[in-house]
């Protein structure tokens, strides 16, 4: 954010954007109000809403001119008044440098929106006029995931629109083919839904097995000030999950298809100030988990063909019989929680150029979801309490960012027809992250380092965790050591260049190492790995200039094991694989998750 309250500064400003034809949103007479607000009163709101290239201040004949003009006039501006309904203050309203603040981080939240600037010019009256300059990112995407390893491999494509009219809609279609999961579908989700803050998503297609939909209404807490959450979805699956297994020749994975199907309300509510909130909330869940019949639904996969799977020998399915328990719960569920958060902003840290919001503070919250027996259909005997801890903690001391949030969850079961986990603990998954950033603010290069845990206990869900992968071990596939505990530490050196082809992108480079462990714990197929080792370096795109988005190309190759220093592996992907951007949840563990429901996922939780 940038406040100034230069006079002739501003008069040059509002001139320049007169002469721009922009019209105030809106202009109102406050005249002898002003000294009622500390730093006077807000009269005028201006949105600069550039589109993805501001063609206006290139001169003709700059190369590729048409091409600039073309992209912008087959993009959908954002439009101004689906801006300025973002803001938390209007025109007659005091001047509020906070406001400002958090109306700037919430813009910023939108993917579409590659930059956002919020600040006010004082007024020789002592008003005050505020302008919010925006840039689009070029919304029409089409994406392809590939990865090169012995062999091109196209992991999956997808077309999607993500500013439709202007208004944050998102409309598109994909195709994700990768090891187990076949999905093919629509998406389509919008921000603002019949003009109120409620935003609405809806997921359906296909899977190898089956279908699936995936549908969300979210009422967010607006920012820091707002009091109210609400959060409604359903899911239903039909998928295969997928083991990955070692030193069983050409046999690679073992497959075991299952139905998953989960619906929940919750409500929830702040009480405080921004800075010391705390939070309560109360919702109802109910969730199902099913599988065919072992002997027949289990599968092998011969080098990775997951295209053609063969019936498993006996003493496989056997293996898998301690993860596979069916269950059918509804669930009151209660959300408490403590959120001391404030956040700064950053340039450079996952994005090359861009700025993003980073939370420092600390946030704990414990969800409670008890089974309702009268709930329960015949059959549904499982009584239980669920229990999920979550804390988060931030700094951003001088050229540092410092981020840590971990988790801890399980089920106490009280009864179970089947007398095996009577008063016992099941479906434990921790789990942690330590995000650490140095970036001095004259430096182009910025030093990320991680280190992450997570682990799997008593499980009786499909659950397996492996070293290698995108966001593992770089050096090493998916299906590479798995394990039932994992530990990781990364540390990777991002250059931004000073280098921009014709103007149009940013550009940088990125060198990294990894290392991680697995432990066997008690789940199907586990090895103790040992310490392995990768290190890789790769490209890193931004489009257009100043985008908070990623592309990356890399190549990573293994130092240790019987492939180091060969077999390197070749990904592209457009977004970052690592950091605050992407978020905290493993994925691996996000697929054996018994319950959908905690602080994290009311919308506006957990450090966002």
């Amino acid at each position: 954010m940038r406040c100034d309250s230069s006079v002739s500064f501003g008069a040059l400003l509002l001139g320049l954007i007169g002469a721009a034809g922009l019209t105030p949103v809106h202009i109102v007479a406050q005249a002898g109000t002003e000294a009622a607000c500390t730093d006077g009163r807000v009269t005028n709101i201006f949105v600069d809403n550039h589109s993805i290239f501001d063609t206006s201040v290139m001169a003709e004949g700059t190369p590729f001119l048409w091409g600039y003009r073309l992209a912008n006039s087959l993009h959908w501006t954002t439009r101004a008044d689906f801006v300025e309904s973002e803001l938390l203050f209007g025109v007659g309203d005091c001047m509020d440098p906070f406001l400002l603040h958090e109306s700037e981080r919430i813009l910023r939240q939108y993917g579409f929106l590659a930059r956002v600037d919020v600040f006010s010019v004082a007024q020789p009256d002592g008003s005050q006029h505020v302008v919010i300059s925006t840039q689009d990112e070029f919304t029409t995407q089409f994406n392809i995931r590939a990865r090169l390893n012995e062999g091109f491999d196209l992991e999956g494509v997808d077309l999607t629109e993500e500013n439709l009219f202007g208004r944050g809609i998102q409309v598109g279609g994909f195709l994700i083919q990768r090891r187990e999961q076949k999905d093919k579908g629509i998406l389509l989700a919008t921000p603002r839904l019949f003009n109120t803050r409620l935003d609405g998503r809806v997921r359906v297609g296909n899977t190898r097995v089956g279908t699936f939909v995936d549908q969300g209404l979210f009422y967010p807490f607006v920012g820091e000030t707002g009091r109210f959450a609400l959060r409604q979805s359903y899911f239903r699956r039909e998928t295969l999950f997928s083991y990955s297994v070692a030193d069983q020749g050409e046999v690679t994975n073992i497959t075991l298809p299952f139905f998953s199907e989960r619906a929940e309300v919750t409500f929830a509510k702040r009480f405080g100030e921004a800075g010391n909130l705390t939070f309560l909330g109360v919702g109802l869940s109910r969730q199902v988990l099913e599988f065919t019949d072992l002997s027949r639904g289990t599968e092998v996969v011969q080098n990775h063909d997951f295209g053609n799977r063969e019936s498993a020998p006996q003493e496989i399915v056997d293996l898998l019989a301690p993860q596979v328990v069916e269950n059918a719960a509804t669930r009151i569920n209660l959300i408490l929680g403590k959120r001391n958060l404030s956040f700064v902003r950053r340039r450079g840290l996952d994005a090359l150029d861009g700025v993003q919001d980073v939370a420092e503070g600390t946030e704990v919250s414990v969800t409670l979801g008890r089974t309702l027996g009268f709930l329960q259909n015949d059959g549904e005997g499982t009584s239980d309490l669920f229990t999920r801890v979550a804390v988060f903690g931030g700094l951003a001391p001088g050229p540092w960012v410092l981020s840590l949030a971990a988790s801890l969850e399980g089920r106490q079961i009280f009864s179970d027809p089947t007398g095996l986990n009577r008063d016992d603990w099941r479906d434990v998954i921790g789990e942690f992250d330590l995000y650490s950033y140095w970036h001095p603010e004259a430096s182009r290069n910025t030093v990320f380092m991680r280190l992450s845990g997570a682990s799997g206990w008593r499980m009786n869900v499909p659950f397996q965790l492996t070293l290698g992968g995108a966001e593992g071990v770089r050096g090493f596939n998916t299906d590479d050591h798995p394990g039932g505990r994992r530990l990781i530490a990364s540390i990777e050196n991002r250059t931004h260049l000073d280098w921009s082809p014709g103007g149009l992108m940013d550009t940088g480079i990125s060198i990294f190492a990894d290392a991680g462990k697995t432990w066997e714990g008690d789940i199907p197929f586990g090895v103790n790995s040992g310490v392995q080792a990768s290190i890789g370096a790769g490209l890193r795109l931004g489009f257009p200039r100043g985008t908070r988005g990623v592309f990356r190309i890399d190549i990573a190759l293994p130092t240790t094991g019987p492939d180091s220093f060969r077999s390197p592996i070749l990904r592209i992907t457009a977004f970052e694989l690592l950091g605050l951007v992407r978020g905290f949840e493993d994925n691996q563990l996000k697929r054996s998750r018994r319950s959908g429901v905690g602080a994290s996922l009311i919308p506006g939780g957990l450090g966002r």
